[in-house]
């Protein structure tokens, strides 16, 4: 038997057809193997009907990549993490006589020009296309608490899509702050202006795409620095500013984000309603040896601050001066915070302030999805990352990430060429 494998274009976005020949079999066995940039074995496992012209019979073309499960260390999983260039998976197919194997690339990034730049309290890693007909679209991305490898793929893969993309790193990394507390707009606001200046970036063509608490970080950047875009892209999102983040302990009683040297007002992030979570996984810790994960879900300790109604009056960003299109996004499931909730009073907000292409904005809400949305195609079936559970049903993030994904390029295609 033979396997024929169809990547299109080769991007990790892109539909893959699998075919199979010579075998006499109506079923084979499809498995799909590889390591993530962290270095973690995955791997999926199905059988699967042969249509007549030899192709793999897939209800949905996404299933061997989400369906991938984690092979090392499955007490403490994490969740996947992609790269800025390309890995490869061994797909292998049998009919239970005979076998066949073939190895798959999945790339984010090709052919582009990496770049750095460094100001006071930001850095820009920048991917530009190669043999492109300068100045291109320009795409910043606005990390949240994970700053990955998954940040810097996305951009490698809008960068893939002939767009000059960027990550302004506000936090954790080398010169910047450890953790998402007392950021200034004003220097949010500076490495935006590097890069929309950059010669090779169309600066009347720039949008921001930010996930999580990137989303009040770009929102208040906008908003009181007076920033523009042509398109806005937010991903479980928050309306509001909320109380600043530690990495290794409770939250500290500051902001998230200052502008002018002082504390924007912020809704307070109640860590006592997760003491009980950390009990218990430090019992299950001990008991494993170590093994098993740390990870909580907070959306307790976020709902119950946004139930202090007057500081969420104090400190809900006034979306509706944002002058562009926004695309928003997020899932009911959401185990850090009420991300859908608050995505709704974003658009909300826009339609009831007349905001300037608000009736352009698009509101995605996706039943059973959980915080963690990303590129396609990847393996959707660990929620969690080393320290939070995102939530969410691994099919329904699987079609949650093909659908905003998709709706994303065509959103950013829309207003920025």
């Amino acid at each position: 038997m033979r396997i024929s494998v169809d990547t299109a274009d080769g991007l990790v976005d892109s539909l893959i057809e699998f075919n199979v020949f010579d075998t006499p079999a109506e079923k084979v066995e499809l498995v799909v193997d590889g390591v993530d940039a962290a270095g973690s074995h995955w791997r999926s496992r199905g059988t699967h009907r042969l249509g007549d012209d030899g192709r793999i019979e897939l209800a949905d073309p996404d299933l061997p990549w989400w369906d991938m499960r984690l092979v090392d260390n499955p007490s403490s999983p994490d969740i996947f993490e992609s790269c800025d260039g390309t890995l490869d998976f061994t797909v292998s197919v049998s009919d239970g006589t005979s076998s066949d194997k073939a190895t798959v690339p999945r790339t984010w990034g090709r052919e582009h020009t990496v770049e750095q730049r460094r100001g006071d309290g930001w850095q820009l890693q920048i991917y530009r296309p190669e043999s492109a007909d300068y100045p291109l679209p320009g795409i910043i991305v606005f990390p949240g608490t994970m700053v990955t490898r998954s940040v810097t793929a996305m951009a490698a893969l809008l960068a893939a899509h002939g767009y000059v993309a960027a990550v302004l790193f506000y936090t954790q990394r080398p010169g910047l702050p450890d953790s998402f507390s007392r950021i200034a707009t004003e220097n949010t606001a500076a490495g935006i202006e590097c890069f929309a200046a950059l010669p090779y970036v169309d600066e009347d063509k720039i949008a921001l795409h930010a996930s999580s608490v990137g989303v009040q970080t770009a929102l208040s950047t906008m908003v009181t620095m007076g920033t523009s875009a042509r398109a806005v892209v937010a991903v479980a999102p928050s309306h509001v500013v909320f109380q600043a983040l530690r990495r290794d302990g409770p939250p500290e009683k500051v902001s998230a984000l200052t502008h002018g040297g002082v504390d924007l007002p912020y809704v307070p992030v109640r860590s006592e309603r997760l003491l009980g979570q950390l009990a218990m996984n430090l019992l299950r810790r001990r008991i494993s040896h170590g093994r098993s994960s740390m990870a909580m879900s907070t959306h307790a300790a976020y709902a119950a601050g946004l139930r202090d109604h007057s500081a969420v009056r104090a400190a809900t960003i006034a979306v509706e001066k944002i002058g562009c299109p926004m695309l928003v996004a997020a899932g009911t499931d959401d185990q850090c915070y009420p991300a859908a909730d608050m995505a709704q009073e974003i658009v909300r907000r826009r339609s009831d302030g007349h905001a300037t292409h608000a009736a352009d904005d698009e509101l995605l809400i996706y039943p059973g999805v959980g915080h963690f949305i990303r590129p396609p195609a990847i393996p959707t079936t660990v929620t969690r990352s080393a320290s939070l559970i995102g939530g969410g049903d691994p099919r329904h993030i699987a079609a949650a990430q093909r659908d905003c994904w998709t709706r994303t390029l065509a959103f950013l295609h829309q207003h920025l060429t």
